[in-house]
């Protein structure tokens, strides 16, 4: 049942990036907005974390999942065509 648990925050993890990632492609590095979007979700998925008891060993898997949900998140707002491109 951990293991499930564990599965699960990773996932949330991950969810919960792709919209800041989608957001911190926008915004200018090392700006306060660029910097908001990069940690905005880390306390809530260390409350979950730690909530749910979930071992502290478990964090590192959790930070990559956070991380490739920036990267998705980011790579999914650049492959969406924007209202000024004319593709037809």
């Amino acid at each position: 049942m951990q293991f499930v648990i564990s599965v699960a925050v990773a996932m949330l993890a991950f969810g919960l990036n792709v919209p800041l990632g989608m957001w911190r492609v926008t915004t200018r590095k090392f700006t306060v907005q660029w910097f908001v979007a990069i940690h905005l979700a880390v306390p809530l998925i260390y409350l979950i974390r730690s909530s749910s008891g979930i071992p502290a060993w478990m964090a590192p898997v959790l930070i990559a999942a956070a991380v490739l949900g920036q990267l998705a998140g980011g790579i999914l707002k650049n492959a969406r065509p924007q209202p000024h491109d004319k593709t037809m």
